[in-house]
């Protein structure tokens, strides 16, 4: 990633470009739109960060970041899959921005080479923080298969789309009960309506002529 000296205020910026893109995705986020979330003006996220995919690349090792210090903290006491599942589902319902954003880097990778490199260098730190919890190949196999079904879950929007009772229990039962709902891009703010003209005042009519006298 290019060494670009970020702003005093890097951490708050990329967790605003983390809220941005874990909405919309790589392709569907413009900087623009990050800009905003950020509360600046898109030259400056140009200025600050070079391209939309240098900026994706920071927030998602910003985002990566948390969620490996997650599995680290939670596995230092030995390899418990209920322990460190727990954790990843805590991390989903405070800080779910991050998990999307790690998991749209897979759709973005096979049409940006240095978004793939970023996402199979988080994967790598992944793996290695569940291993180092003393979890086997096989264990670990089983527990990350188990986090990318979540992640898709969640990508899709699993538990606040469907209607079918059968598909809800089977969310329920992989993400919990009170399984959280993907973020939806802020809508576009209603344009303001037309004042309406005022209205013409109404003629006073005249008041019938009396008769003279006869």
């Amino acid at each position: 990633m290019n060494a670009r000296r970020l702003p005093a205020r890097n951490d708050e910026l990329l967790a605003a470009a983390v809220s941005a893109f874990a909405a919309r995705g790589y392709f569907g986020t413009t900087t623009a739109q990050v800009a905003a979330e950020m509360g600046v003006s898109q030259p400056y996220v140009i200025q600050a960060f070079g391209s939309k995919r240098e900026l994706f690349l920071r927030a998602h090792a910003h985002a990566g970041a948390r969620i490996v210090a997650a599995f680290r903290a939670a596995g230092r006491d030995g390899f418990d899959p209920a322990r460190l599942g727990a954790a990843y589902m805590r991390l989903v319902r405070t800080d779910l921005s991050a998990v999307l954003v790690h998991a749209h880097a897979f759709s973005a990778a096979p049409a940006e080479p240095a978004i793939a490199e970023e996402a199979r260098r988080l994967f790598r730190e992944i793996t290695a923080a569940v291993r180092a919890s003393g979890a086997t190949v096989p264990e670990t196999a089983a527990f990350l298969s188990r986090g990318m079904l979540i992640n898709n879950l969640l990508l899709m929007d699993a538990a606040g789309s469907s209607e079918d009772a059968d598909v809800l229990a089977v969310v329920a039962a992989i993400l919990g009960p009170t399984a959280p709902t993907a973020p939806t891009a802020p809508t576009a703010p209603t344009a303001p309506t037309a004042p309406t003209a005022p209205t013409a005042p109404t003629v006073p009519t005249r008041p019938p002529t009396e008769a003279g006298p006869r």
